[in-house]
């Protein structure tokens, strides 16, 4: 009977994505963030051959995201478009350079590119149709909260009622909602609440009690949901998002700090749960730092971290250390992964447009005191963190809340850019017109 749901849920929604995107094409990125979250939890039930839902729509998205992208009115590249576009072509020839030795990665491509592709895209279009617009950015703020919100509702009931997938790591049961993995549903509840907070910050009516009582709902359902998904890398994510937003922006780290602190302490006395999940790197604090314990962190991540860089080093030749191999190795650690993936040259790139993400935030908060750009900060290091642990830059279910919010950075480059291309042909116009007076 679940399948039988979700596989309705799949086909409408993949129905009401073909027919806004291609009859009103204006409505298009609000409806897909009112459909996204619902057709998301279908992701283990196949709508076509091998593909599901979210392929699917990622394919249909990339299409109509590439369409618009080539009909945008003229604007002048940034250099955050110039790298972003380098670094998905370094993907790219990485896959055709490496498709001889992997031909079976071929369909798994065809599922994965279209959605990072479009993921990207997003902050190049959202920055021109929405995120440029007061009322449009904070209509769709929150309709983001609100989704994930009802997403994460969904997760906690079928939760509740038996229905959830689940998985066990080191004999610690973690449930993944309808999803694929506990992942999904716990980095989903904290950008819920990133999302819920935001909105209350760019709102300026009054705020009625029916957004009150939503706001508290929001807390309990991420509480929960981090609880029963026990996710290491949310909890971080979640403590990350909590020292920065509640403790930088709101100014109340001397309450934070101290809050944090007793709530860890009084969650590893109460939970055996959590003293499992967090046994290699409590071993690692008592043996004082021992290289040996250090090897097991991250459920064995950082022995495997030292594996595949040895691999790197010793098996590869120089070719594919400068150009990857298309394949991460499941490596989780986003770094790692992109270094044997697309390279030290791809690597590179990427580490260059994401510290311009990170410093033209920062600039552009501290001229503008603009609470988007500093949920976009605050998400963005939420994301770095993450990476060192996952692969969240290739995680496209949640990449794409990123990306709307980092468009902001795209409405303020390309404002900028505009702006001194038109001063530059001002005056040479100026220099144009006082040329001819003194042939006159």
């Amino acid at each position: 009977m679940l399948d039988l749901i979700l596989a309705i849920v799949a086909y409408a929604g993949l129905g009401a994505l073909v027919v806004v995107g291609i009859f009103f094409n204006r409505n298009f990125l609000y409806s897909l963030f009112l459909i996204k979250p619902f057709l998301d939890m279908t992701v283990n039930i196949n709508v076509f051959a091998e593909f599901n839902a979210l392929e699917i729509s990622g394919i249909f998205i990339f299409i109509i995201f590439l369409i618009k992208y080539l009909n945008k009115p003229v604007y002048y590249p940034t250099t955050n478009e110039v790298l972003i576009w380098l670094f998905l072509g370094l993907q790219i020839l990485a896959y055709f350079l490496n498709l001889s030795e992997n031909k079976s990665s071929f369909f798994a491509s065809i599922k994965l590119y279209p959605r990072l592709i479009g993921s990207y895209l997003l902050y190049f279009i959202a920055a021109r149709e929405i995120m440029e617009d007061y009322m449009s950015r904070t209509k769709l703020v929150k309709t983001i909260w609100i989704t994930t919100l009802m997403a994460g509702i969904i997760t906690i009931l079928v939760y509740v009622l038996g229905l959830s997938n689940f998985d066990t790591t080191r004999g610690v049961v973690r449930y993944n909602g309808l999803y694929n993995d506990p992942g999904t549903p716990s980095y989903l509840s904290v950008i819920c609440l990133l999302y819920c907070n935001l909105f209350f910050k760019l709102y300026k009516n009054k705020i009625s009690d029916f957004y009150k009582v939503l706001r508290w709902l929001t807390f309990v359902v991420t509480a929960i949901i981090l609880v029963i998904t026990m996710t290491k890398s949310a909890l971080i994510m979640f403590l990350t998002y909590v020292i920065m937003w509640y403790g930088i922006f709101e100014k109340r780290l001397f309450l934070i700090v101290p809050a944090l602190a007793i709530t860890i302490y009084l969650s590893f006395s109460l939970s055996e749960d959590l003293n499992t999940r967090f046994e290699t790197e409590i071993n690692y604090i008592d043996s004082g730092g021992d290289a040996d314990a250090a090897k097991s962190m991250g459920t064995g991540r950082v022995n495997r971290w030292e594996n595949l860089l040895n691999m790197y080093f010793g098996e590869f030749s120089l070719f594919k250390q400068l150009l990857g191999t298309s394949k991460n190795f499941i490596a989780h650690n986003q770094f790692l992964a992109y270094l044997l993936q697309v390279g030290a040259i791809g690597l590179t790139v990427f580490l260059m447009f994401i510290t311009r993400f990170l410093v033209r935030l920062i600039s552009i908060y501290q001229n503008t005191r603009n609470p988007s750009i500093f949920a976009a900060l605050t998400f963005l290091v939420m994301f770095l963190i993450y990476a060192f642990t996952g692969h969240p830059f290739d995680y496209t279910t949640l990449l794409w809340y990123l990306m709307i919010l980092l468009a902001m950075v795209n409405v303020y480059d390309a404002a900028s850019e505009k702006k001194r291309i038109n001063n530059l042909n001002e005056i040479t116009r100026k220099n144009k017109l006082a040329g001819n007076n003194l042939i006159n």
